[in-house]
């Protein structure tokens, strides 16, 4: 993902200007967001996702996007950060699990977006902390959506337990789309863009439900 160079004057510029930052890449943002609702990639208990906008610049969907705003998103809603969490542009509370998108995005160049949701199918893995097997040419490649340790939700810990699975398999994660569980939780995938990101939590989502149904056809 190419990377815009933005300067502190410049940023600073712009909002001054009265103009919203990165608007293309923030009404992608809005458009995944109703996405992810409309098609129970995500639920009221939470989900939250971060796209690199350009160089230490991170838009960040805010706290209870998912339980307040049930994902219906405008635009000016998504928060500005940096990647030590500093915001730098808009009006609301930074999302608890913003570490866990920073340390991926910082260390990261090759991804360009991270998705935390509880997709419907998924969560059954979540629930049992089982990992997700690669039923389809969908996923093929990537192997198995592992499992990490349960830790603490909202927690350093968990940020940086999400962000070792990655580590561990980096030379993976910078050419694929991944994911992982994080169990009683939820699960996290990445992408080189906001919409990779999303098609690899849709794969995931088919490949949990193929697995579940797989079962029935051994009965």
């Amino acid at each position: 993902m190419a990377m815009k160079k933005l300067t502190e004057a410049q940023d600073k510029g712009r909002r001054a200007g009265g103009r919203l930052s990165f608007e293309g890449m923030r009404a992608e943002m809005a458009t995944v967001a109703r996405l992810m609702w409309e098609r129970r990639l995500t639920n009221a208990a939470g989900g939250n996702f971060a796209v690199r906008a350009a160089e230490n610049r991170i838009l960040i969907s805010p706290s209870l996007m998912s339980e307040e705003k049930h994902c219906s998103m405008a635009p000016e809603d998504f928060l500005l950060i940096d990647y030590d969490q500093n915001l730098v542009e808009g009006a609301g509370r930074l999302s608890r699990e913003s570490l866990m998108h920073a340390l991926i995005l910082k260390n990261f160049p090759e991804i360009g977006c991270t998705i935390h949701a509880h997709p419907f199918y998924c969560m059954p893995f979540v629930a049992m902390a089982k990992p997700i097997p690669s039923m389809t040419e969908a996923t093929m490649g990537r192997g198995d959506v592992g499992c990490i340790a349960y830790t603490k939700a909202y927690s350093r810990e968990l940020s940086e337990a999400v962000y070792r699975y990655f580590e561990e398999r980096r030379e993976l994660a910078a050419k694929k789309p991944i994911g992982v569980i994080m169990p009683l939780h939820g699960v996290v995938v990445s992408g080189p863009s906001i919409f990779m990101a999303y098609s690899m939590l849709e794969r995931i989502e088919g490949d949990a439900f193929c697995a579940i149904a797989k079962q029935l056809f051994e009965r």
